[in-house]
């Protein structure tokens, strides 16, 4: 019988991978219609923000999918977890440049 915290973090994580998602492609349109790069101070870019939507969105389907589908959240950690290493390098590298 799943628990509580089973039931919901599927679609809990389903919902902010697609949160994630749709403010990443926005922030794609808006920079390809104004020509504007990211700016510095942006910790994550938008092509970060839409992998990262895509990978939480895909742990949350993996998780109301059920085991025998288990194994496809091994890509989405890989790219939470290269994403977290870039974003730590990136702050190291502004830390050291200040």
């Amino acid at each position: 019988m799943p628990n509580v915290l089973d039931l919901l973090a599927g679609p809990v994580c389903l919902g902010f991978g697609v949160l994630f998602a749709l403010q990443a492609v926005r922030r794609l349109r808006t920079e390809r219609r104004y020509g504007q790069q990211q700016p510095p101070r942006e910790v994550l870019s938008a092509r970060e923000l839409l992998w990262e939507g895509l990978a939480v969105a895909l742990l949350g389907t993996v998780n109301m999918l059920g085991k025998p589908w288990t194994l496809l959240a091994i890509p989405a950690v890989v790219v939470l977890v290269v994403i977290g290493v870039r974003i730590f390098l990136r702050l190291i590298q502004d830390r050291l440049h200040r």
